[in-house]
């Protein structure tokens, strides 16, 4: 993947996705902003600040019902995947393995592309190819206002994750800012030190 794919899926986003518009809310408030206090929540370990996290996001995504979440002492996944969301009857449950416990900023991408599955799955929007499509949830996921917690997440030394690499991630969040208008300055406002090298000298 390239800026020319990425360019090319923002484009499609942008008449999928519309109401997530910056230009048709409040743009101070498109971005979810992470917090110390978000952090907090996601690094103490405790499930039940683990949800009340998710809900946080979720709420973000006006997504309805909000999926339950929860560490899972057995799942076993590809190296490369650090989550999955799966139907459970009405609702949608979130499954993380227990490695992830008390790590913030990997939990919070991990959260942010799986709830970014659950908005997709929403409005019937997906890519026919299966790799292709967890490359575009992260793309969607910059594009609905989730980006720094996919950058700070992709960002951590101990990461690895993300389908799409971290300076697309970050190419992508000053796109969405171009498109509509909102200062590169309110992107870096609760990015890691990391996050903003990446989004203040990018990788050519």
């Amino acid at each position: 993947m390239n800026r020319a794919w990425v360019d090319d899926k923002v484009e499609m986003l942008a008449v999928r996705l519309g109401d997530f518009n910056p230009k048709s809310v409040d743009s101070r408030r498109f971005f979810f902003e992470p917090t110390d206090d978000f952090y907090e929540k996601l690094g103490s370990g405790d499930e039940s600040d683990l949800q009340s996290a998710t809900s946080a996001m979720a709420m973000h995504l006006r997504i309805v019902p909000i999926p339950t979440v929860r560490y899972d002492w057995g799942l076993k996944m590809e190296p490369e995947v650090a989550g999955q969301i799966r139907p459970d009857f009405y609702l949608d449950y979130i499954q993380i393995p227990f490695f992830y416990v008390g790590k913030k900023h990997l939990l919070g991408g991990i959260v942010a592309h799986e709830l970014t599955h659950a908005l997709l799955k929403s409005r019937c929007v997906s890519l026919e190819d299966s790799y292709e499509n967890e490359r575009f949830t992260d793309l969607t996921a910059v594009f609905v206002g989730l980006g720094k917690l996919l950058l700070n997440g992709y960002a951590d030394e101990e990461g690895g994750l993300g389908y799409l690499s971290r300076d697309l991630i970050a190419y992508c969040l000053k796109e969405v800012c171009r498109l509509h208008s909102i200062d590169v300055g309110t992107a870096l406002r609760h990015l890691t030190s990391e996050a903003r090298t990446l989004v203040e000298h990018p990788q050519t």
